[in-house]
């Protein structure tokens, strides 16, 4: 990815995925037939476009600092400062008819939730990115259209973020895997550990910040195939990283760790259960499998 065409990028990878969903689904495909008619202009000038049925428009981003450091041949590590940006979308659907609009607009926010990870932009260096659905307040909702001089319409919020993992979690679950029984398996094991604890609780995070109702039946679909609350699941995978530096007993945590592989398992499923499977989708389906190999795994570790 290069620094200087981060945003273009972002563009052509975010219509991409939102393409991918539309032409894989009959009733979308139905309403918009090529991916000519996504639209980066602002919402107001793609009103006055009739062949425009779509707009992805980019109206605010933000500097962040991230700081990294991978890992080296001898497990060293130095650590470096870079600056990323964020990215923050309006998607906004013009077709003409109001229940058309609410149609594409669904299918668009159900494609978003089964993605947990964009395409990747730089296959070199495992970058890419990361959408979440924002929940912007009816007041700010208000005050982004006023400020785009344009009536409020139904519309949703994004944010992308560039994500570029510090450990490839295929390369961990390897190694775990086929480790012998020597103090060297207990910082494989903590790596491990550590890598299903940040994916939960960034999946977590990210959950909270949807809006309402999308926030809502995530959680619910949660509670209803873990019978665990996202809290409670959280509090669990904490106890588990403090049995685990104090050396103590993990037994009663394999189950809630079953579960949560199940999970991933639901989401897997829903995933493979859209008409067609894109590329994109295609690769978070490799993601999805990672984060279930990796519970899986330290489940087989930690019962031995």
């Amino acid at each position: 990815m290069s620094q200087k065409a981060f945003i273009s990028d972002a563009d052509a990878a975010l219509a991409s995925l939102v393409w991918n969903g539309i032409q894989n689904d009959s009733s979308a495909k139905n309403i918009i037939s090529s991916q000519e008619q996504i639209s980066f202009s602002s919402p107001k000038a793609t009103g006055t476009r009739g062949t425009r049925k779509l707009s992805i428009f980019l109206y605010n981003l933000t500097e962040e600092t991230a700081r990294n450091a991978p890992p080296t041949a001898d497990n060293s590590k130095k650590s470096t400062t870079h600056t990323t940006f964020t990215l923050h979308y309006l998607v906004t659907p013009f077709t003409g008819d109001d229940k058309d609009d609410h149609l594409l607009l669904e299918k668009i926010i159900q494609m978003l939730l089964a993605t947990p990870l964009a395409v990747s932009l730089d296959e070199k260096h495992n970058i890419g990115l990361r959408v979440k659905i924002d929940s912007l307040s009816l007041d700010e909702l208000s005050n982004l259209w006023i400020a785009l001089g344009a009536p409020l319409r139904i519309s949703v919020s994004l944010t992308v973020s560039f994500v570029e993992p510090l450990i490839d979690p295929q390369t961990q679950v390897k190694n775990v895997t086929v480790a012998p029984q020597t103090p060297a398996l207990d910082t494989r094991v903590t790596q491990l550990y550590q890598a299903v604890f940040k994916t939960f609780t960034e999946q977590s995070s990210g959950w909270r910040n949807r809006n309402m109702f999308a926030k809502q039946w995530v959680l619910q679909d949660f509670k209803k195939n873990t019978d665990m609350t996202v809290e409670e699941m959280l509090t669990t995978l904490n106890n588990l990283g403090a049995k685990l530096e104090q050396e103590g007993s993990t037994a009663e945590l394999i189950k809630p760790l079953n579960l949560l592989a199940g999970y991933y398992k639901h989401q897997l499923d829903q995933l493979k259960g859209m008409q067609k499977v894109s590329r994109n989708q295609s690769e978070n389906l490799e993601t999805i499998n990672v984060w279930i190999k990796e519970v899986e795994t330290l489940v087989e570790v930690l019962g031995r």
